[in-house]
């Protein structure tokens, strides 16, 4: 008989309130453990891929897209 059904057997006896307690700290210990990440991460060049490929590229340089967004944030308006 493994360790659940012994423990199954246990609590059959308890009363209703008894067993709302040891449920409220089993659920304590099992938010408690830390998951581990799995194996098998996607590679950091998947990743990159991924988000390279969010943005359309306009063929403009750094410098371009840098003074693009100052003159739309700071252009003064007449």
């Amino acid at each position: 008989m493994s360790t659940l059904e012994k423990t199954i057997v246990l609590l059959n006896a308890l009363p209703e309130s008894q067993i709302e307690t040891i449920y409220s700290f089993v659920q304590f210990l099992s938010s408690q453990q830390t998951t581990e990440k799995p194996a098998d991460m996607e590679s950091l060049d998947n990743i990159l891929g991924k988000i390279v490929g969010a943005v359309p590229d306009t063929g403009k340089t750094l410098e371009e897209y840098r003074e693009e967004r100052i003159k739309d944030r700071y252009e003064i308006i007449d």
